[in-house]
């Protein structure tokens, strides 16, 4: 049980390093294009990476 503890930890933060890089990247991307960084897309981005977040320190903190 513990080792399968371990993986969904270590899933969960490797998603959410993914969901971070992802994140810049779109902002550099967005400003590349459109000039912009700030728009409904990269917020809803950032939406989920928060709500990934909480996810995440709500799991490692059970322990």
């Amino acid at each position: 049980m513990a080792q399968d503890d371990a993986a969904v930890k270590t899933a969960l933060i490797i998603m959410y390093v993914i969901g971070v890089v992802c994140l810049g990247i779109t902002f550099f991307l967005l400003d590349k294009v459109n000039g912009k960084w700030f728009t409904k897309f990269s917020v809803g981005l950032v939406g989920v990476i928060l709500v990934m977040g909480i996810i995440l320190v709500n799991v490692i903190n059970l322990n």
